[in-house]
Formats: C-alpha cells, structure tokens, sequence
C-alpha cells in the first residue's frame, strides 16, 4: 500500500487517544485507553508505540504507510526541540525528548505541538472553523485548553507558549491557580472549576439541590451544576452564570488581542450548548466595545473528542507535505 495515512495521537494525564487519519482528515481507525504517566515517558512512548502498531494491523497496514505522526501533549514545550519541558498534567516529566524518542521507535517522521494546538488545528481542518482562516478554540474541560489560528497558521509566540488562554487573568487577586497565578480563567470557567464552586458552596453551608446527594457522597460534576441550574437552583444558577460572565470577558480580551472571525468552544462544558452560548452572549453584549461591531461567531465544537487526535494527524499531514 502507498502512504497515505497520517497517525494522531492525544497523550493526557489520564487518557492516551490515538487515531489513523487520511489525507482529507477522516478517520479510519482510532483508540483510547487509560494511561499511567506516573509510570514515566519511556513506558508511556512504549504505549504509543504498541497503540500505534496495533491500529495499523487492524487495518493490514505497517510503519512504512505512514507519512507522519503528530502527537498533541500538555505543555509547556517546544515545538522546534520536540521536547516537553514540564507539566502540571504529567507529573515527573521534565525536559523529555518525546518527538526524538518515538520517532526512533517507530522509524517515522514525529511532530509535536501543544494539545490545545491540536484541537484548535483539527477544528480548522476539517471542524467548525470551515472556511475561517481565523479562528479560537477554547476547550472547556479539567482546565480550559486553548489554540489560535491566524491566517492559517497556529501561533506559537517567541517562547512558543503562545495561547495559553485558560491563564488569562479574569479576576484580579482572585482564586489561587495551579500556574502560581491568581484569577485565571479557569479557575472560574472550567468544567470541574464550576463543580469545585457549587461544592466550596455546599461545604460553606448554602442551600443546595445538590447538597444532599454531596453529603452522602455523591460526586458533583458540570452535568449536574447545568440541570439545577437549568431547574432554577440559585447556588448552581449564580456560579453557572459567573462562569458564562468570565468566559464573555475572555471573548473580549481574545478579540482584541487576536481579532478572530470565529471562537470554537469544546470540552465538558459545551454539552450544555445553548445554554452555555445564550448566557456567553448575553454578557458578551452588555460589556464588549462600542466603537466597531467586530465581535466572532462563538459557536461549539464540531469533533467533539476526536479534535486533538485529528488535529495532530491534520498537523503530520501538514508536516509531510511540506516536506515533499
């Protein structure tokens, strides 16, 4: 068989997800499984070395049909050295050498980028950025991820930790971050963000329709802050809508700084659709600029859970073709 596959990978804290992707960003075959990253990178490279060949034998393939593999991984990192320099979400990685390392293993070409990168990127390619050149992506999940696109292009920045957008500071001196900061984004407007919320609510004594189920140790998650709000809680309805009120001042700060035709929301929280873009664009109206009407389509993402494998096999094929 010729070439004509291009491997994706998505490496997580807690998930590795890989995909065979064709030149017109379908999918062919893909997998997920738990990993261990505790374990260290040589096992975990041993993973996607053996995840690799696996969806490659189920489809009659070898290494030698794929053009490239491209892996979307937690940053920071760097794109030009191929290495992850460290990782809230991967614990004891420090100065990893992960394109090198399973490139060699696999005797295929390997690229690296941000996994937001990668989200954003699939989006672009063949997602809800269709015929935008211009685009944001903000995955709504455990943190909030996040790519940009301009002409085109992903944007890295000179440290080549360009878009880390779920860090912009929305509340000054605001709630400790994990990044050493205070007030970012998603300590506000991510998915478990809103449930650790409504749960520091409960445990400070509020009333509560999840309150009862919390004491006899159910858990809490988005899913469940999205129905009692959408039912009228008022513990759940504030935090939902404070969430929705930083996520518009994000836009807007976005918007200026990128100046972007569209604005793709992923992750958990997306599932709550209208409910999550009516609320956005009603603090979005009350508080963007007057002077010019230039605000971006929001609008939600189109591959769902597949956008970082197909975005990082959208960025292999960019790879070999710019290669060739």
């Amino acid at each position: 068989m010729q070439q004509q596959l291009a491997m994706g990978i998505d490496l997580g804290g807690t998930n590795l997800k890989a995909a065979l992707v064709d030149r017109d960003g379908r999918i062919i075959a893909k997998a997920s499984q738990p990993v261990d990253v505790s374990r260290g990178p040589d096992a975990v490279i041993d993973e996607m070395v053996a995840m690799v060949d696996s969806l490659l034998a189920g489809r009659s393939c070898d290494r030698s049909d794929l053009v490239c593999v491209g892996v979307g991984s937690p940053g920071p990192l760097s794109i030009r050295e191929g290495r992850i320099h460290h990782s809230a979400n991967l614990p004891g990685w420090r100065n990893v050498p992960l394109r090198d390392t399973l490139s060699e293993k696999l005797q295929r070409p390997v690229v690296l980028d941000n996994d937001g990168n990668a989200a954003a990127f699939g989006e672009f390619w063949v997602g809800a950025g269709g015929g935008c050149n211009d685009l944001v992506m903000l995955t709504l999940g455990t943190g909030v991820g996040a790519g940009v696109v301009l002409n085109g292009a992903l944007v890295h920045g000179h440290f080549e930790n360009a878009a880390e957008l779920g860090h912009l500071i929305v509340e000054v001196d605001g709630l400790p971050c994990p990044c050493g900061q205070h007030g970012c984004l998603e300590q506000y407007s991510s998915a478990s963000a809103v449930a650790r919320r409504v749960v520091t609510a409960i445990e400070q004594g509020q009333a509560c329709a999840l309150a009862a189920g919390f004491q006899s140790g159910q858990p809490v998650d988005c899913v469940n802050v999205v129905q009692c709000a959408k039912d009228g809680d008022a513990v759940c309805t504030k935090i939902w809508d404070e969430a929705c009120m930083y996520l518009a001042v994000a836009v807007i700060d976005i918007q200026h700084a990128y100046n972007p035709a569209r604005i793709v929301l992923g992750g958990g929280m997306s599932s709550a659709g209208a409910f999550l873009l009516d609320r956005i664009t009603d603090h979005l109206t009350r508080r963007c600029w007057s002077l010019h009407d230039d605000l971006p389509v929001i609008t939600l993402s189109e591959l769902g859970t597949d956008a970082g494998v197909i975005g990082a096999a959208g960025l292999a094929w960019r790879h070999a073709n710019d290669a060739s």
